[in-house]
């Protein structure tokens, strides 16, 4: 049977709107973790932010029962316009009072991240960029008291970490320099960024 072409078109139309119905719900169904893709209407950049940090953490009882020194760290990837920059945020935060522990200095912030025999020294960068600063969504701390530092980073970098076996970091150039356990493991999570993202 030959079909003119309005009905030919409309018969196009009608077979083929199931498959779209299908796929605009599998768009409305994508992961959970694309959520965490933020448009920095300030800049025109988009962020892609891990779904869940690694959060270390050093017993205090020296100074109170149940304080800690807490680290916080959190990946994300900056797109400007198509090229991509990868990034670890580091919170720096304690339940320590500060009338019992001096506070680290905001200026310096050198970060050694310590897993299978192997040192990652992190130099941070001298200015926030814009786009990484203090938000809710790039899981700053709920705390008064968070002293924050960007380090430029590789995606191999990045991997590594998330793949490793046991690790800890360090600030070397606090007065108490004792390493931080893992207290949060966000390592699958990395794992999943990564999996994600520009990053080969």
């Amino acid at each position: 049977m030959r079909l003119r072409a309005p009905a030919l078109l409309m018969f196009t139309l009608l077979t083929a709107l199931p498959a779209l119905v299908a796929m605009s719900g599998c768009a409305a169904r994508r992961p959970a973790a694309d959520s965490h893709e933020i448009f920095d209407e300030q800049t025109g950049n988009t962020l892609s932010v891990v779904e869940k940090p690694l959060i270390f953490a050093r017993e205090r009882s020296d100074v109170a029962a149940y304080a800690r020194d807490y680290a916080t760290l959190v990946a994300v990837e900056v797109d400007h316009s198509g090229a991509f920059n990868d990034y670890l945020l580091l919170y720096r935060w304690s339940t320590v009072d500060p009338r019992m522990s001096p506070e680290p200095d905001p200026a310096q912030g050198e970060l050694r991240i310590v897993t299978d025999g192997r040192a990652i020294i992190l130099t941070p960068l001298a200015v926030m960029p814009v786009d990484l600063s203090r938000r809710r969504i790039l899981h700053l701390p709920d705390h008064g008291d968070v002293i924050a530092h960007a380090y430029a980073v590789d995606a191999a970098t990045l991997r590594f970490i998330a793949t490793s076996g046991k690790i800890s970091v360090r600030m070397p150039q606090e007065p108490l320099d004792m390493p931080f356990g893992i207290w949060q493991d966000g390592r699958p999570a990395l794992e999943q960024f990564l999996g994600r993202t520009s990053a080969p």
